[in-house]
């Protein structure tokens, strides 16, 4: 087992785009045979570091006459998957993944990490699963502190996918993408001093969903970005190093951020931002006054 921590310089390699599960392009690739690969990102929490323990990570394929449906897997119970490697919605594959903890925080702004990839048979990714181990942890305010799970199905973690979320690189090709957005804001609960982890996976297109970035000046106001629908979606973005942030994996609509610095930075609201499918809007630099 391995500890992954990914440092700001090389979140800052990589700011263009962030957070994900994807797939890469193989050669030589069956014309009967598919690739897909898994990434992750992360929707930040205001913690100094999340430790999650992955052991394991699958896919689930349909090959069958039904692989075309998008949202059969509706009727897929994630609660008996466990019991089984194969049913009528499809059979599980292992992705070539080295169980390894990892530090989601150092995901965010457009740093993604690969978890492993799998060739598969010619067919639709209906679900990602990932087995989490019992050393996940929480550091804050530097102090570290134990995370206690609190899932459905255990220490399975489910992510649906539907057509919207999966990403072919052309017409013909085998190589499949997905995004998945570990959303850490919303996945841990603080109680009484302790803290739970109640996972919240977002899956996204990168191209068929909208995304922001921009910059925060100064530094020394340690901006925190959020950004709101005015409905069920709030998302958050620390930014790096350089003030730079970026949000992605976001639904067409109007929203709202809210550049949030320490005392005596004053707030900033930018209302009524306009996102497009498959669109990144530029933000610029956003500067905090005293």
């Amino acid at each position: 087992m391995k500890t992954i921590k990914l440092s700001l310089a090389l979140a800052t390699a990589f700011v263009a785009f962030a957070l994900i599960f994807s797939a890469c392009s193989k050669t030589g690739v069956n014309a009967n045979r598919d690739t897909v690969a898994v990434y992750m990102t992360d929707g930040p929490g205001e913690y100094d570091s999340v430790f999650i323990d992955i052991n394991k990570v699958e896919v689930k394929v349909d090959t069958t006459v039904y692989k075309k449906e998008d949202g059969r897997c509706d009727k897929d119970d994630d609660r008996d998957d466990h019991e089984k490697r194969k049913d009528d919605y499809g059979y599980w594959v292992d992705l070539s993944f080295t169980p390894a903890i990892i530090d989601v925080l150092s995901l965010r702004n457009g740093v993604e990490t690969k978890l492993g990839d799998a060739n598969i048979e010619k067919g639709t990714v209906r679900k990602i699963r990932i087995t989490l181990g019992s050393r996940n942890r929480v550091v804050k305010n530097g102090t570290s502190y134990p995370l206690e799970l609190q899932n459905e199905t255990n220490n399975l973690l489910y992510v649906k996918l539907y057509n919207k979320h999966r990403h072919h690189a052309g017409r013909g090709s085998s190589n499949q993408k997905v995004w998945v957005d570990f959303d850490v804001a919303r996945s841990i609960i603080e109680r009484d001093g302790k803290f739970y982890l109640k996972p919240v996976l977002r899956p996204f297109n990168e191209y068929t969903y909208a995304s922001v970035y921009g910059k925060v000046l100064p530094l020394e106001a340690k901006a925190v970005v959020r950004i709101s629908d005015g409905k069920a979606f709030n998302g958050v973005a620390l930014p790096d190093k350089y003030g730079r942030f970026k949000l992605r994996g976001l639904e067409a609509g109007t929203y709202t951020v809210t550049v949030q610095g320490l005392a005596p930075y004053k707030d900033k609201t930018i209302s009524n931002i306009s996102l497009t499918n498959g669109k990144a809007i530029d933000l610029g630099i956003i500067t905090l006054t005293q």
